[in-house]
């Protein structure tokens, strides 16, 4: 619910007085608890007082620090870059330091290696204080970075200034704290001191008893009998559609000395929808309270103890639903429900939506301690007590993830459920998260009911990666009338015409074959019967053989996404990437592009090596050539919004990242891999004359697959970014970035806790052009379409203030919806005679989340995109579907199911 934020601390001290049970409140502070105090020193030094010595070690599990290589994180022994300078005079924790990149001193006496250091910690936010420097004499130019933020950048020692010291405030998400050295020359790292850092609002409980005005509250209660908000009061009534304080009293009952109600909580009553003609205000009303933003547990009840029954209940309480359609009888005359909510904008809403004559008798409101690291839901699509939802919809829930990710494996028909309102019939469906961890979707199997009420659940069971209980939540939504939006194009499914691997990408062979790639690097080459059905493959292993042979780290798994034939040769190009199995350790750098080759395509020769990767499945994805000849791939995004965040382990854009790239197989080197790697040791320069791996266009978030349409126009699918991610700040000086692209604005804020999420998008990729992804590295600010005016924009992001523009190179003409939460993927061109040509021409886009299916768009030869329909018959109703191809001779359609680990086949209805 969107409401003004509004100003609680005058209400607050006026309730407290009238709650004697109340705890009492205090200023929110934040506590700072030490973790660890730790000087980097030679074994043989003596350790300053209060400080414990780390002498280089390899990170350990036991030990719960140490040290591990930058790159991929893997545990590295650095003792040998232990150094003690013995001045007399220097502080002998400045006198002690350890070398995090000697290589680039030229020396022999150390580990070459760039290494950086971690510590075991529970999730959550850290002050974390470190200190880098020398005596002068040394060609180093001192960077730390905590948990991808930067800390010092770029110092160099001088006689008068030898060391530096700063303090950083990070998010901790993946369970170990991480201080690197990225970007720096020969850094050096003297100490660090650790503490946790938690804001911890005072108790808060407020329990009021709903009334007329002579009825005395029940002990620890408080009376309300319909007066109007008021701040003083720091709690009442509303109108129930303007949200404007709105007097009720007049409403209240009291069904006692007849009614014989034991419980006067539950002997009282007040009107929230008075019926016209009964004595009292007929003004629907809400009721409000002030309260500090957290989580609360709520338990409301409604019901009349009198002979009263002509009432339809419905209570919900911030965004859930307590209490749908309560229907009293003589036997059962009250319902009552606890729900634990978020509240954000400094008020507590309860409301009767949906009811007829509801009547509430109670509400307390308890706060739940630490509610900062409970992770739990932040927005409902469909939002509770929405109507009209298509029967094919799914239900998706952006995150609050303040210790990482949901955990894939807690999301069960137990702990996530729908059910229909009335019987409480379980709904059949599955229920998945993102590739990032950062949603929960619930997709019914099969169509739902038509003008149905359905509640959906998810409960504590469901947890994030480090083992912490979701808070419960639940909603109310009701179907609209259904019906098919297909026409007469159809496909009919044989489900699972190959099981057994985790496809992750499908093509059509020119040589007539079916060809999948898998997520851990194996390839099948299907042959495709007269049927449509597959037969036995053969499974090329050619990606994993040569990562095991280079002692790749993570071999011999390899995330196969892109397959592309040459379109001059019978060779296989592919992208293949570290494999992410749910730890946020996935190493930079550490996505390549490769060609199989030979007899049996049995020979993998790298060529595009150290390309970049989130430390989740944001990697270098799929590829396609061009008409012109050259090879383009997509690679994704390293964060959610452009800025580190703890979700995606904080790690910064860089230079190639969230970008559609451009590869010139004429101008390779003659000598192959072309080591990409732009920062973190790499040198690669995009930008330089002759480069043959370039920037096509920027901004393009998490793009899964490309298709060149025979318009001649490269359409993208992407996937935009759930709630709760950042976004950078313009800085108060442009960095030289600005001048290449000739920036000189918008100025933009930093957004943290972005709270609304992105809808996914497809892309009418142009040459040159930014397509909403912030990168500082190519000095790209504004998410999306900004907030250029008050009224709604195209795309806008209302975080930002009014007036912020688009960046000024923004393709908002080539941007086209693909649905909220879709993780649109695989895209193809149908190009079959199937339906009188109906479809052909038509994209045909995979929708790997909302939804579960393959909705089309028209296109137009100019290149735009219309008409986008969902719930064709026989392409809905998959579990997890990533890739779709076609068999041009039959028009059938081939599905990758990540969620059952098969493929299956859409024949054209006839």
């Amino acid at each position: 619910m969107l409401r003004r934020v509004r100003t609680v601390a005058a209400a607050l001290l006026p309730l407290a007085a009238l709650l004697p049970a109340t705890p009492a409140r205090a200023a929110v502070a934040a506590v700072v608890t030490p973790v660890a105090a730790i000087n980097f020193q030679p074994a043989s030094s003596a350790t300053p007082a209060g400080w414990t010595a780390d002498t280089g070690a390899a990170f350990t599990a036991a030990r719960g620090s140490g040290w591990v290589r930058q790159d991929d994180h893997t545990p590295l022994d650095v003792t040998r870059n232990t150094r003690d300078r013995a001045r007399a005079g220097i502080d002998a924790r400045l006198n002690t330091l350890i070398h995090m990149q000697y290589g680039d001193t030229g020396g022999t006496n150390g580990v070459a290696t760039p290494a950086a250091w971690e510590h075991t910690v529970s999730p959550g936010r850290y002050q974390v204080t470190v200190s880098g420097g020398d005596q002068p004499a040394y060609d180093s130019s001192h960077t730390l970075r905590v948990e991808g933020t930067p800390a010092i950048t770029g110092f160099v020692s001088t006689a008068a200034a030898e060391f530096r010291q700063a303090t950083v405030t990070v998010e901790v998400a993946d369970g170990r704290l991480t201080i690197d050295a990225a970007g720096g020359t020969n850094t050096k790292l003297n100490h660090v001191t650790i503490a946790r850092v938690t804001d911890e609002p005072p108790p808060f409980t407020l329990k009021v008893n709903f009334s007329d005005a002579a009825t005395a509250p029940p002990a620890g209660y408080v009376r309300d009998s319909g007066e109007a908000y008021t701040a003083e009061r720091g709690y009442g009534w509303v109108d129930l559609g303007e949200r404007t304080p709105v007097n009720l009293t007049g409403n209240g009952r009291n069904r006692n000395p007849a009614a014989g109600q034991t419980d006067v909580r539950l002997a009282t009553l007040m009107h929230a929808q008075l019926p016209a003609g009964s004595a009292g205000i007929p003004t629907p009303g809400a009721w409000e309270a002030a309260v500090p933003t957290g989580l609360y547990t709520v338990t409301v009840a409604v019901g009349d103890a009198g002979t009263a029954l002509n009432s339809v209940h419905w209570a919900n309480v911030e965004d859930q639903n307590a209490i749908a359609a309560f229907v009293p009888t003589a036997a059962t005359r009250h319902a009552t429900a606890t729900r634990t909510v978020r509240v954000t904008d400094g008020r507590l809403t309860l409301t009767p939506s949906g009811g007829i004559n509801t009547k509430f008798n109670y509400i307390d409101i308890v706060s739940v301690p630490a509610a900062g690291s409970i992770p739990g839901v932040r927005v409902s699509t469909p939002a509770n007590l929405a109507t009209a939802v298509p029967t094919t919809s799914s239900v998706v829930q952006d995150l609050v993830l303040p210790g990482g990710g949901v955990a894939a494996s807690s999301l069960t028909s137990s702990t996530v459920t729908l059910t229909r309102l009335s019987d409480a019939a379980p709904v059949p469906a599955t229920v998945i998260t993102s590739g990032g961890g950062d949603v929960v979707n619930l997709s019914p199997t099969t169509p739902l009911a038509a003008n149905t009420a359905y509640r959906f659940t998810l409960t504590s069971g469901v947890q994030d990666v480090t083992g912490r209980a979701f808070a419960p939540y639940s909603i109310v939504f009701t179907t609209g009338s259904g019906g098919g939006t297909g026409g007469p194009i159809a496909f009919d499914k044989t489900v699972g015409v190959a099981t057994g691997a985790a496809f992750t990408t499908v093509v059509t062979g020119p040589d007539g074959r079916l060809w999948a790639g898998t997520l851990d690097g194996r390839i099948f080459r299907f042959p495709i019967n007269t049927d449509g059905t597959l037969g036995t493959p053969a499974i090329i292993t050619a990606v994993r053989d040569n990562a095991t042979a280079l002692g790749l780290a993570g071999a011999p798994a390899r995330t196969v996404i892109g397959l592309a034939f040459d379109p001059g040769s019978s060779d296989l190009w592919v992208t293949d990437n570290y494999q992410y199995v749910g730890p946020l350790n996935v190493p930079d750098w550490s996505g390549r592009l490769g060609r199989l080759s030979g007899p049996g395509w049995t020979t993998y020769t790298p060529v595009v090596t150290g390309l970049p990767r989130s430390v989740k499945d944001h990697e270098t994805n799929s590829l396609a050539f061009g008409p012109d000849g050259a090879l383009y791939l997509s690679q994704g995004a390293n964060n959610a919004m452009g800025a580190p965040d703890s979700t995606w382990g904080n790690r910064p854009e860089q230079l190639l990242s969230a970008a559609i790239l451009r590869l010139d197989l004429t101008r390779l080197p003659a000598t192959l891999p072309l080591n990409a790697q732009t920062a973190g040791g790499g040198s690669y320069d995009p930008y330089a004359a002759g480069a043959p791996l370039t920037l096509h266009a920027t901004g393009v978030r998490n793009a899964y697959d490309l298709v060149w349409h025979r318009n001649g126009h490269l359409y993208a699918p992407t996937n935009g970014s759930a709630a709760g991610g950042n976004t950078p700040a313009t800085p108060a000086a442009l960095p030289a970035a600005c001048a290449r692209r000739g920036y000189t604005g918008p100025a933009v804020p930093a957004l943290t806790g972005v709270p609304t999420a992105e809808t996914d998008y497809v892309f009418d990729i142009r040459p040159g052009r930014y397509y909403g992804h912030p990168n500082p590295a190519r000095c790209e600010w504004v998410l999306a379409g900004g907030n250029p005016t008050t009224a709604t924009d195209p795309f806008e992001v209302p975080a930002y203030p009014a007036g912020t523009l688009p960046d000024p190179n923004l393709d908002l003409a080539g941007t086209y919806d693909a649905g909220l939460h879709a993780s649109a993927n695989g895209v193809i061109e149908y190009r079959g005679a199937a339906f009188g040509g109906a479809l052909d021409g038509r994209l045909l886009v995979v929708r790997y989340s909302a939804g579960q299916d393959i909705q089309t768009f028209d296109v137009a030869p100019s290149g735009a995109l219309s008409n986008r329909v969902t719930g064709r018959p026989g392409l809905t109703g998959f579990s997890q579907p990533l890739d779709v191809t076609e068999h041009l001779a039959t028009g059938n359609l081939y599905v990758t199911e990540l969620g059952a680990n098969r493929i299956t086949l859409l024949k054209p209805r006839p």
